[in-house]
């Protein structure tokens, strides 16, 4: 019996502390025109690029919506990290949120100019400015503390 009781002790305080220790929100990089676009010269070097603002981060897990900008977005930090990448659906962010807090580690999410900010907001529970649809350099980073998640708006520099 105690050791029955001892187990469920362990399993509830283990999913009671798993959570992301950051998470970074990505909206895809420049895109080309049409119904599901790839991504330009411009974006396939920004994606490539974002395996360097990573790289002392180490990811565990990356999502993505599952569109061309996206994917390809996504695919060098996949790659890089040898990480799959895990589809999530654009449309239920609030449901999104509880498979994104139940990750461990540093978590990579590639959304769109709508859905990274709401996302942010859902996440640190704060209005978050929107993105206008030609703006691909900005990026949040939300960082675990103990009241929650702080979240910092920030602009890559290439």
């Amino acid at each position: 019996m105690n050791y029955i009781l001892a187990s469920l002790i362990l399993l509830f305080t283990a999913n009671l502390t798993a959570a992301p220790q950051s998470i970074f929100l990505f909206r895809h990089s420049e895109k080309l025109t049409g119904n599901d676009p790839h991504l330009t010269d411009a974006g396939k070097q920004r994606a490539q690029q974002l395996v360097s603002l990573l790289s002392k981060v180490q990811p565990t897990a990356v999502f993505s919506t599952d569109y061309n900008r996206t994917i390809e977005t996504a695919t060098p930090i996949a790659e890089h990290f040898n990480i799959t990448i895990q589809s999530y659906d654009p449309r239920d962010l609030a449901a999104f949120k509880h498979t994104v807090l139940a990750q461990d580690g540093v978590v990579v999410i590639v959304g769109h100019s709508n859905t990274t900010p709401e996302l942010a907001k859902l996440i640190a529970q704060i209005d978050v400015e929107k993105m206008p649809e030609t703006e691909f350099n900005r990026y949040f980073i939300l960082q675990s503390e103990a009241q929650g998640y702080q979240l910092s708006d920030m602009k890559m520099n290439f």
